[in-house]
């Protein structure tokens, strides 16, 4: 069978099964994982794994539907907005702090992974001001359980469904779960803190311990914890009680010190970046040296981007420039220098990140204020009102970075 986009697998099925015509005199539809892959052979896993609002598919996006697991391998689609969205910066001052000096084996200023952030963050106290209690972790890891809810007046009653917590910890007062993030998202599906919390809420109610979640962004070197809060139907983010650490850091490298480059360290052959957003870069990068070889879009499925290969090749193209990350057999890993990259602390990976991307003359003439000479920009083949557009993603790094060392 050829292979069709996402968009047009949902478009079938929805043509297919006269969804939108039975969605005008029924509350809801639900959709079994036979019936999605038995249209066009594309694994239900795959296709309702919609964890960001930009992955909805066109035609849910455009008549404000969702769609959400019930059972396994059982579907609701309704019209529902389940997604919740976060402010980018956080919503009150960093505390600085100390990290542990009696921990060996786990860096504080070198994570690469959830589970290690919540760790370090559990070592240095910052999940006892957070919770404001003394917990242990006692939840971790994936289940199946049951719970029932409502939202926007459409009922969802959940059986079996996978349950998945990256933390959970027991005090005397309560459980505080925790879904954790590497990097920032705009927005989150509240199936990731929903369910968790309403399965839990249920197991605990006999003996009253109160269930509370939060959700935790590890942004670059920032701890973010966020609480969560569903009631009556409705669902928010609690940014006013939101708590973000940092721990303290020694560097004293300024990034106005860079000297013109003798060399041009990045790969000239790959097309100029087009990614505003380096955090997201760094996010990206960080994600694809969790696992050996993953295919661009099991990275690009946990982050707020849309699923289109132009839109995300962005962002694998900035790290493929900077001679970062490779594509071998739909396998995309780090190179060399990019391990080389992750074995080293925030302060210093920020410090390689800037001699990569500056060896570029276009973006040291940005750094310095220095007049451009349209020469490089042919190297590139880019010409006319494209080199403003090219320029801004730069001049949107050199204000990350100015950030960067200077907090």
């Amino acid at each position: 069978m050829a292979k069709i986009s996402h968009n047009d697998a949902w478009n079938n099925i929805f043509e297919d099964l006269k969804i939108l015509d039975k969605l005008t005199t029924q509350k809801f539809f639900d959709i079994s994982a036979d019936e999605i892959k038995k249209r066009d052979g594309k694994e239900a896993r795959l296709m309702t794994k919609i964890d960001h609002k930009e992955h909805l598919p066109t035609i849910m996006r455009t008549h404000d539907l969702s769609i959400l697991a019930i059972e396994n391998g059982l579907y609701r689609i309704a019209k529902t907005d389940p997604f919740i969205e976060i402010s980018k910066e956080p919503q009150c001052a960093i505390k600085v702090i100390e990290p542990p000096k009696e921990i060996q084996t786990i860096d504080p200023l070198n994570i690469k992974s959830e589970s290690a952030a919540l760790d370090i963050a559990n070592i240095a106290g910052m999940l006892t001001e957070v919770f404001e209690e003394q917990t242990k972790l006692t939840v971790r890891g994936r289940l199946r359980g049951d719970l029932a809810f409502m939202l926007q007046e459409i009922p969802y009653k959940i059986q079996g469904v996978q349950i998945e917590v990256d933390g959970g910890y027991e005090g005397r007062d309560g459980l505080h779960l925790v879904e954790a993030k590497i990097g920032y998202r705009s927005n989150i599906n509240i199936r990731q803190l929903l369910y968790p919390e309403l399965f839990w809420r249920a197991k605990l109610k006999s003996c009253n311990k109160k269930v509370h979640s939060y959700l935790f962004y590890y942004q670059d070197d920032i701890f973010r914890f966020i609480p969560f809060c569903y009631k009556d139907q409705s669902f928010s983010m609690l940014h006013q009680h939101e708590k973000a650490f940092r721990f303290s850091r020694s560097s004293s490298f300024d990034l106005s010190s860079l000297q013109a480059p003798r060399s041009i360290m990045v790969h000239e052959n790959i097309p100029f970046p087009q990614a505003d957003d380096f955090e997201k870069v760094h996010a990206i990068f960080l994600n694809i040296g969790k696992e050996n070889c993953q295919s661009k879009i099991d990275i690009i499925g946990d982050f707020d981007l849309v699923l289109v290969a132009r839109q995300y090749d962005y962002y694998f193209n900035v790290l493929r420039w900077m001679g970062l990350c490779e594509s071998q057999n739909g396998c995309i890993k780090l190179t060399a220098e990019g391990e080389r990259l992750l074995s080293l602390n925030i302060e210093q990976r920020m410090e390689a990140f800037t001699r990569i991307i500056f060896s570029e003359p276009i973006c040291f003439h940005e750094l310095k204020g220095l007049p451009q000479n349209k020469v490089d920009f042919l190297r590139y083949k880019i010409s006319g009102s494209t080199i403003q557009r090219r320029l801004q993603t730069i001049r949107a790094w050199i204000r990350y970075f100015e950030h960067f060392f200077t907090s």
